[in-house]
């Protein structure tokens, strides 16, 4: 009954909640950095400048898509993760290259439901995408943005990887 137990506890972490069947639209690192991003605001000038997306990204907005990438873990609550910042390889972490803002993505859940902690294996995300500057306080936060509908292991190298 334990290890029963177990699986479906572990197939509910990996793969969110029931609900309808959405269709996933795989989206690569490639995709989405295929362009010269420049804030349209920054700290200093606070002046707003339009920002010029491809309208191949501009399309991605309100899409259901597929990301496969490495998690960052930014709002904890135990070992449990409800918001968390998906990059395309490691290198982010503690050491390496910072990335470009149109390199990684801010994934959140919806209120009360997290994913376990698994920060060192390649994972697949599943949600609602969104494109477009989030600033706070004069500054831009984030470009990419997804509502998880679901996490999923990789094996191997995450789809679409390829190193800095």
């Amino acid at each position: 009954m334990s290890g029963m137990m177990f699986s479906y506890g572990l197939a509910l972490v990996l793969w969110g909640c029931a609900g309808p069947s959405v269709e996933y639209r795989s989206v690569s690192w490639k995709e989405l950095a295929s362009f010269a991003y420049a804030p349209s605001v920054t700290p200093r000038t606070r002046q707003k400048k339009p920002v010029h997306f491809p309208p191949a990204i501009t399309n991605l907005n309100g899409t259901p898509l597929r990301l496969s990438g490495y998690m960052l873990p930014v709002d904890m609550d135990g070992e449990k993760v409800a918001t968390f910042v998906l990059v395309r390889n490691q290198a982010m972490c503690c050491f390496g290259q910072t990335p470009a803002m149109n390199e990684w993505v801010m994934v959140r859940f919806p209120a009360g439901r997290s994913v376990a902690m698994n920060m060192d294996q390649p994972i697949s995300v599943m949600g609602n995408f969104e494109v477009g500057e989030q600033i706070e306080e004069g500054a831009v936060i984030s470009l990419y943005r997804m509502v998880a509908d679901r996490v999923e292991i990789d094996e191997g190298k995450p789809a679409g990887w390829q190193a800095n």
